[in-house]
C-alpha cells in the first residue's frame, strides 16, 4: 500500500479480537549475506512471541503463520521492495495489509488486539510526503517524495504555437531620450526570444490551480520549486497564501534527471526544509498557549472532547523505536524483561492510543525531527488546539 493519509487512517484502526500480527524488518542492502541478519532477527522473534502466549493463541497464531509461508518468504526476501518493510496480519481474517519503503525502519514484531504502528509513525519524521515541482523550458514536472522514494506523477508540457509570429532580421532602431534615432544592440531574435519567456512566464503562474489539487490531493505540508530563479519565481508567486503547504524555492537546475536523481539532488534541502518546519511547529507550539495542551494528561483530555487540532510528538520521547531494542517481541500481557523496555512499550501504546483518538477526530499528527524540542514540562506531547 503506498504510505498516506489512507493507509496510516486505515491501519490505526486495524482491529481483531484474536489478534493482529505486525512484523517489522529493516532489509539493510548492506547486511545481505547467505541468510540475511534480518531474517535471523525475524525467525527468532517469532519464536519468542510463539512461546510467549497461551495455548489457544499459539495455535491460532501457529496455523496463520503456516498459511503465510509463502507472502512471508517473499515479505523477507533481499529482491523485494524497500528497505523498511511492515507486514500487518489479523489473525481471523484473510486479509493482510503491507507497507514498503526506502525509510529504515525498527526490526519488531508484535501481537495485540490493534496494530502496532510506533515504528512505522517514528519513521514519518525523516520521510513525511513531498511534493517538488521542476521548471524549465519544456513546462512543470510533478514530482511526490515519500519515504526515500520518488516518482513523476504528472505534468505540464509548454506547447507555444510560433508559426504565425514573423521574425525579422537585423537590429531594433528606437527613439533616444533626446529624440535622436538610436540603434540598440538588441535584435529581433532577442525579442523573438522574449515574447517565448514571456509567454512562459504566464504559463507556469498559471500552472498554480494544478499544483495547489496536488497538494491537497497527495497531502504534501512542504512543495519544492526548483528550476532557473526567474521561472521559480514566476511558478512561485501565483500561489493561494491559502495553500496548505510551504513553498521552498531551491532554484537548483535538475534539467531532464530521472525522478530519483533530483530526490538525490534536492535531498539537503529537503532536509533543511523539514527541520524548519519541525522548529516552526516547535517555537509556534511554545508559544501557543492557552490553545495548546502539554503532556500526556492534558493531550488525552483534549482528545476526548474533540479539541486537538495538531498532536505533537518527539520523535525519541513516547516513541519506541529508538527505546525499545532491535528485535524485541511485543504482546498484551507479556512482561518485558528490561524495566526501560517495559517503560518504552507503555509509552508506545498511549501514543498509539493518542494517534488513534486524533484520526477518529480528523485532526493532524506530527512526529518532530530529532533536534527540534518541545517546552521540557510537555514531556515529549503536546497539541494545538481548536478551542
Amino acid at each position: 500500500m503506498p504510505m498516506d493519509r489512507e493507509t496510516r487512517l486505515r491501519l490505526v484502526n486495524l482491529r481483531d479480537d484474536t489478534g493482529v500480527l505486525s512484523l517489522y524488518i529493516n532489509a539493510d542492502p548492506q547486511q545481505e549475506g547467505s541468510k540475511p541478519p534480518w531474517r535471523n532477527r525475524f525467525e527468532q522473534s517469532v519464536k519468542r512471541l510463539l512461546e510467549s502466549v497461551d495455548a489457544p493463541t499459539r495455535g491460532v497464531l501457529d496455523r496463520r503463520l503456516h498459511d503465510m509461508e509463502l507472502e512471508i518468504e517473499e515479505f523477507m526476501r533481499p529482491g523485494s521492495s524497500g528497505i523498511g518493510r511492515a507486514l500487518f496480519v489479523p489473525l481471523s481474517d484473510g486479509e493482510t495489509f503491507s507497507v514498503a519503503m526506502q525509510t529504515p525502519l525498527t526490526d519488531r514484531v508484535a501481537l495485540a488486539r490493534r496494530s502496532h504502528i510506533t515504528p512505522m509513525f517514528a519513521a514519518w519524521a525523516e520521510g513525511s510526503p513531498m511534493g517538488i515541482a521542476v521548471v524549465d523550458g519544456r513546462g512543470m514536472r510533478i514530482l511526490d517524495s515519500r519515504f526515500g522514494r520518488c516518482e513523476e506523477i504528472s505534468g505540464l508540457a509548454f506547447e507555444l504555437d510560433t508559426d504565425e509570429w514573423r521574425e525579422m532580421a537585423g537590429p531594433v532602431r528606437s527613439r533616444g531620450a533626446w529624440g535622436n534615432g538610436q540603434q540598440t544592440m538588441a535584435t529581433q531574435r532577442d525579442l523573438f526570444d522574449f515574447r517565448i519567456a514571456e509567454h512562459l512566464a504566464r504559463f507556469l503562474a498559471a500552472a498554480h490551480t494544478s499544483l495547489e489539487s496536488h497538494v491537497n490531493a497527495f497531502g504534501w505540508e512542504i512543495l519544492v520549486v526548483t528550476g532557473e530563479p526567474e521561472l521559480v519565481d514566476a511558478a512561485s508567486k501565483s500561489l493561494s497564501n491559502s495553500l496548505k503547504a510551504e513553498v521552498v524555492a531551491a532554484q537548483q537546475v535538475v534539467g531532464q534527471l530521472s525522478a530519483a536523481q533530483i530526490q538525490q539532488t534536492l535531498a539537503d534541502e529537503m532536509a533543511r526544509a523539514r527541520h524548519r518546519r519541525d522548529e516552526r511547529l516547535a517555537a509556534d507550539f511554545a508559544e501557543a498557549p492557552p490553545k495548546a495542551a502539554m503532556g500526556s494528561t492534558q493531550v488525552l483530555d483534549a482528545l476526548q472532547t474533540g479539541r486537538v487540532d495538531r498532536l505533537l510528538f518527539e520523535r525519541d520521547s513516547v516513541w519506541s523505536g529508538q527505546r525499545i531494542p532491535p528485535g524485541a517481541v511485543l504482546a498484551d500481557g507479556i512482561v518485558q524483561d528490561d524495566p526501560d523496555a517495559a517503560t518504552a512499550v507503555a509509552q508506545a501504546q498511549l501514543g498509539e492510543q493518542m494517534i488513534d483518538m486524533a484520526f477518529s477526530t480528523d485532526a493532524s499528527v506530527s512526529i518532530l525531527s530529532d533536534e527540534a524540542r518541545l517546552p521540557e514540562q510537555a514531556g515529549g506531547v503536546g497539541a494545538f488546539l481548536r478551542w
